[in-house]
């Protein structure tokens, strides 16, 4: 590595990738039990996908555009959801599937307004 920089850049996106491949997984696992509250699994879609999607910015944000990453990763999250009706014990869910983008739209607008408010505070 040339320096740090190009250090931190390589270590990001290894964890993205990491990040990307546990939530595959995990998702195609059957998932025994209940939930502690209604709406518990649409509130993890959205973490999770937060969180994806941070780490995506982070490792990728200044190279691709923020709109080609969004569509990336709800392509993804689509695929999953395809995936799933094929295992036999999970299903797609249209609502897992909102979330999952609702999660990506919640990074998009914190992202561009902190954009916004570093540009306003220099």
């Amino acid at each position: 590595m040339k320096n740090k920089k190009d250090w931190y850049s390589q270590i990001l996106k290894l964890f993205f990738w990491l990040t990307l491949c546990l939530v595959a997984v995990v998702s195609m696992l059957s998932v025994p039990g209940q939930q502690m509250f209604q709406g518990q699994d649409k509130l993890s879609h959205l973490f999770v996908y937060m969180v994806l999607f941070g780490l995506l910015l982070l490792a990728y944000g200044k190279k691709w555009r923020l709109m080609s990453l969004g569509i990336l990763l709800a392509c993804f999250s689509a695929l999953i959801e395809v995936a799933q009706s094929f295992t036999g014990y999970r299903q797609a869910e249209w609502l897992d599937l909102l979330a999952n983008i609702l999660g990506i739209l919640v990074t998009a607008l914190f992202y561009k307004a902190l954009k916004s408010y570093k540009k306003t505070s220099l």
